[in-house]
């Protein structure tokens, strides 16, 4: 006797149970979902050949234009880290000192922090920035200076929002600090 489990379809004169056209698709899923990863893992590497050789005015407007997308384009390696989503992006602005954040609120952001022992270490990386900044960005973009070394830059055509600033921090080795956000 068969079990409501067990119930039966019947084609062309076979018997199959349920449970086992459960097992057959189980076996076909994974498969499937093997390949689907495979397959978007080709495209990051792609992608970060492609910014391997872009210019630094390409990797400015391309960080601007990753905003619409929350950077999924530029986000590479997923970091660990209990209070957020992040990944190390495949583009950075200031060597080695990025990070593409997703905070509880969803907002996405491009950040970058570097300290320096020596202010005009700090001070220097600041002008190197906004100088590269204002010529990237083109005149579409317009740069307004806030209290306390901080510029922001915000553009009509973009939805993007980029503020660089640098002051103390509190690290007492290395208290000099430029920042580098760009978001929506």
């Amino acid at each position: 006797m068969l079990k409501p489990a067990d119930a039966l379809f019947v084609s062309a004169g076979s018997k199959i149970k349920m449970k086992d056209i459960a097992m057959v698709n189980r076996h076909l899923i994974l498969p499937v979902a093997l390949l689907s990863l495979a397959a978007c893992q080709q495209l990051p590497d792609d992608v970060q050949r492609r910014v391997d050789t872009m210019n630094e005015c390409e990797k400015v407007l391309a960080l601007t234009q990753g905003t619409q997308n929350d950077f999924a384009q530029l986000k590479g390696s997923k970091v660990n880290s209990p209070l957020m989503s992040a990944w190390q992006p495949k583009a950075h602005l200031i060597t080695d000192s990025c990070q593409i954040n997703q905070y509880n609120s969803g907002n996405v952001a491009y950040e970058c922090t570097k300290s320096f022992s020596i202010e005009a270490d700090a001070a220097t990386l600041f002008d190197d920035v906004a100088k590269q900044l204002s010529t990237c960005l083109g005149t579409s973009w317009q740069s307004t200076a806030a209290i306390n070394n901080t510029l922001h830059y915000t553009s009509n055509a973009s939805e993007a929002k980029i503020t660089l600033s640098r002051g103390k921090g509190l690290d007492h080795e290395t208290p000099w600090v430029v920042a580098l956000k760009i978001s929506r």
